[in-house]
């Protein structure tokens, strides 16, 4: 009798093992994707550094007499703000910034080396970016808490030029403030460090054209045309909280 018991006990426990290894295994979901991660307004600061690049070319009656390549370094720092819109993993928006900037620069003796030494020729020459800003699409890949994007838009900036020039006891000075605009492009990497703070690193550059300015020096009785064209590359890093 103990020997049927022991069997029947071991039969029981036999079948139980067989049925359990037939059970499939729990199933554990995997934890949700953030809808929309990246969507929403943003405010932000930002901070670096960056060149402007200045070309005048002087003229008088039509004809150039002088060419100045200027370049204006310096660091900058400002504000932005923008919205995302994230559609799986693409990302689209729109951003505005407003920079304020030491980008300046400036030479002596603007004029080839042969004049200014016959003419006994000093001059000076000098140009300062204090301010600009953008008003940028941006259009975005997002891979894990990365996003990748490029972006472009409208510039807008203040440039301050002054001059000065003395030959054989005659002098002439120049002073303008004027605001320019233009286009820009640039690309940039942003990571998501929590739901509402985010870092990033972006490069643009930013093209304000080329200005034509008749210049009337008082002390000459000539009028001067200065053809100035100026480019900014700019690099900096950024934080921004999203709301």
């Amino acid at each position: 009798m103990r020997t049927h018991a022991l069997a029947a006990v071991s039969l029981i426990a036999l079948c139980t093992t067989a049925a359990g290894a037939d059970l499939p295994m729990p199933y554990k979901a995997p934890p949700p994707a953030i809808a929309g991660g990246w969507t929403g307004f943003y405010l932000g600061l930002n901070g670096g550094g960056g060149i402007a690049l200045g070309r005048s070319d002087f003229s008088v009656g039509g004809v150039n007499f002088a060419t100045v390549r200027n370049t204006l370094p310096g660091p900058l720092g400002g504000v932005q703000a923008g919205y995302n819109w994230q559609m799986g993993a693409a990302v689209v928006g729109f951003e505005a910034d407003y920079q304020l900037s030491n980008l300046r620069g400036g030479i002596s003796a603007p004029c080839p080396i042969g004049l200014c030494n016959a003419a006994a020729l000093t001059a000076t020459y000098g140009q300062k970016v204090p301010w600009f800003g953008t008003v940028r699409a941006r259009l975005g890949y997002t891979q894990g808490s990365w996003l990748f994007y490029v972006t472009g838009g409208y510039t807008y900036a203040r440039l301050e030029t002054n001059a000065f020039a003395a030959a054989g006891g005659v002098s002439a000075s120049f002073s303008q403030i004027e605001n320019r605009s233009g286009w820009n492009i640039g690309t940039g990497i942003e990571v998501m460090l929590t739901p509402n703070w985010t870092a990033r690193i972006e490069y643009l550059y930013l093209d304000l054209g080329t200005r034509s300015t008749s210049l009337s020096f008082p002390a000459l009785p000539l009028t001067v045309v200065d053809s100035a064209r100026m480019e900014l590359h700019v690099a900096r890093l950024a934080v921004n909280y999203k709301f």
